[in-house]
């Protein structure tokens, strides 16, 4: 078996994830790179509106926190970072890293930004699967790796991107020692895919029966994921030495098929992977070998997530019941609300009850017992903002004018923001590598 040419870690898996595997897989010196996958349409949405009231802002919040404890470790380890959480603003943000990096006194710390992802001045040009129908406070292009790889081989220790698709924060940092081939690029973008959900892979979100379970210690100390790679794509996957978790052929199996539609054609902005030959082999104690990731040709389109900001508002109240009979004053309490609520269009309200149906909605059936509490959840849209008040009325108006018990109120109003997909031509779209200098 060829030797392993680069290791390469997945160190958070969404914007809010934990920050101490991380460090710990920094501090180890066990890996050349570590990947934080931090953005998704939702935390991207903040960014565009800090990025709107402030265009040196845009970028996650949480950059000081999480990149304050990391960057030490990761510089005296030789180990690279790449992010996306420059969100909106992936500049800003670098510049951020930047600053904190000389403020720990690492003035040979090299960070570089990737821009290109942002396409709201081509938004005339984008295929839209519905028409724009607001104001388009965003559009941004899912990227691939270009940018990656050219900030990586020109030694970057850092790497802050927008809204690059997540597999390619991981294949950009390897592609320079890969073969070239498109099945090595095949098997990095599969390994991207595989490590950028974090504990995913390593435990967490699974259940299965029998023995093996993890336990509540396990899970609040989790060991993120480490991947090994060759030259030609195939790689293995396992934890630190010790780290608690869970890595085998369903917990990979099942990663592997996280939000993939079609198993024949991954698309991702590089290229589209065919996962339909992939074998994964247990080779020893948390350890798997993965291969058979296969190309199958090169998407001619990116997609686009456009964020249009609509007239009005949603309306988001709760109310609980609780004690003997609180199931069923909950749900007269959501009828009376279907009564008195009835004038606002079917697709613009939705009424459920916590712990019951709210999750599966008609699917759920009956309650198997009597619970001890439940809650009303009622969601509503307008076009007029002011009409958002009526729901809040109206469910505040049950705690006299309805069942018994009514308490433990929560409402909130915001504002509303529809996400339009779109694909763009590919050539339309370019990236650039802007240095930060620490």
């Amino acid at each position: 078996m060829t030797r392993f040419v680069r290791s390469i870690a997945g160190g958070a898996g969404f914007a809010g994830d934990r920050i101490d595997p991380a460090v710990k897989l920094a501090q180890s010196g066990r890996v050349h790179a570590i990947a934080l996958e931090c953005l998704a349409e939702r935390t991207l949405v903040p960014g565009l509106r800090a990025r709107r009231r402030d265009s040196a802002k845009g970028g996650d919040p949480r950059i000081a926190r999480r990149m304050t404890p990391l960057l030490g470790p990761a510089a005296a380890n030789g180990c690279q970072i790449i992010t996306n959480f420059g969100a909106a603003n992936p500049a800003a943000a670098a510049a951020e890293v930047a600053a904190l990096a000389r403020t720990q006194g690492l003035a040979d710390l090299r960070v570089a930004a990737i821009t290109g992802d942002d396409v709201r001045h081509l938004a005339g040009l984008i295929r839209w699967d519905d028409p724009i129908e607001g104001d388009l406070l965003g559009a941004h292009a899912y990227i691939g790796t270009a940018g990656i790889v050219a900030a990586t081989r020109e030694d970057a220790g850092v790497i802050v991107t927008g809204r690059a698709a997540d597999s390619a924060l991981f294949a950009g940092a390897l592609i320079p020692w890969l073969d070239g081939s498109d099945t090595a690029l095949a098997g990095a973008i599969m390994l991207g895919h595989l490590l950028e959900c974090s504990g995913q892979l390593t435990g967490g979100n699974f259940e299965a029966p029998g023995p093996g379970a993890l336990t509540a210690a396990d899970y609040a100390d989790l060991g993120f994921p480490i991947a090994d790679i060759r030259a030609d794509g195939t790689f293995e996957i396992c934890v630190l030495e010790g780290s608690p978790g869970r890595i085998d052929r369903l917990t990979t199996t099942l990663q592997l098929l996280y939000e993939v539609h079609n198993p024949a054609a991954y698309i991702t902005p590089d290229l589209t992977v065919d996962f339909t030959g992939v074998v994964i082999e247990e080779i020893g104690p948390q350890r798997v070998r993965v291969s058979g990731a296969r190309p199958a040709g090169c998407p001619g389109q990116l997609k686009v997530s456009g964020f249009v900001d609509r007239p009005g508002a949603i309306a988001d109240v709760e109310v609980g019941y609780a004690g003997h009979g609180a199931l069923h004053r909950a749900r007269i309490a959501a009828d009376v609300l279907r009564l008195r609520l009835g004038a606002i269009p079917e697709a613009d309200l939705r009424i459920d009850l916590v712990g019951v149906n709210s999750v599966l909605g008609r699917l759920a059936g009956d309650s198997p017992g009597e619970p001890a509490e439940a809650r009303v959840h009622i969601s509503a849209r307008f076009a007029d903002a002011a009409e958002a008040q009526i729901v809040e009325d109206e469910v505040y108006a049950l705690s006299l004018s309805g069942p018994a018990g009514a308490c433990s109120f929560r409402s909130e109003t915001r504002p509303r923001l529809e996400i339009v997909n779109g694909f763009v031509a590919r050539e339309l779209v370019t990236t650039e590598v802007e240095w930060c200098a620490a």
